[in-house]
């Protein structure tokens, strides 16, 4: 395994996530290269919790919001909680996630120092015949979850707190395009929400919900880039 000099912190929020959790704290476990990991569970009410807890691992801290907040909430309260600069945000529900993905998003920075945001996105191959959020990943690499930066590029934590499913887009729109790099993460995927629940009311009610948040998101980061011009 790589040396990496600085210390990490590895954030991931989770919700009603019991069937996915485990797998990916699997992996993070391995990595001795990582300091510590904050998992925020965003008021589930499934085993989520229970089941991180099994791991046992010194590094994890398990914080628990009493309601759902929303990802933006969530993120927040580990990147407050983080006691390093550098973070490693993960979404929890990866399938075929491993170390090498890790370092990965981690390289740009922590190695070259050509970035000061990494976004990994799912893999090109056989793109066309896999599930939709693999596509949508790669497309529009802004909302990826897997992601590494230091606090200091991070726009204000009340923001990111309010902002829900468009916290990703926010945090990628703060960092000057030349100072972001993609990386395509290969044999990496994750749980589609058509395949987390049998309601497909559920299913299309948690689709639209997710793209209004990012769209308004969007919209809020357009109007002061345009009053900055003014």
């Amino acid at each position: 395994m790589l040396k990496i000099n600085e210390k990490i912190s590895v954030i991931m929020p989770a919700y009603n996530e019991a069937r996915n959790i485990g797998r990916v704290l699997k992996v993070v476990k391995e990595c001795d290269f990582i300091d510590e990991v904050i998992l925020i569970d965003d008021g589930s009410s499934d085993k989520t919790v229970e089941v991180a807890q099994g791991f046992r691992d010194k590094r994890l801290r398990i914080i628990q919001h009493a309601t759902n907040q929303g990802k933006g909430a969530a993120m927040a309260t580990g990147i407050q909680k983080a006691k390093n600069d550098l973070l490693l945000f993960l979404d929890s529900d990866l399938v075929g996630l491993k170390p090498e993905h890790m370092l990965k998003i981690l390289s740009p920075i922590v190695f070259t120092g050509e970035a000061d945001l990494s976004l990994g996105v799912f893999g090109l191959k056989k793109i066309f015949r896999t599930t939709p959020s693999k596509v949508a990943n790669r497309i529009f690499p802004s909302i990826s979850g897997q992601r590494a930066i230091y606090k200091k590029c991070l726009p204000p934590i009340e923001r990111i707190r309010k902002s829900r499913y468009g916290v990703d887009l926010l945090i990628t729109r703060s960092v000057p395009k030349t100072r972001r790099v993609i990386i395509a993460l290969e044999g990496l995927s994750q749980i589609i929400k058509e395949n987390k629940t049998t309601d497909p009311v559920e299913v299309i009610a948690n689709r639209i919900k997710m793209y209004q948040e990012v769209a308004k998101t969007l919209k809020e980061i357009l109007e002061d880039e345009r009053e900055s011009r003014h």
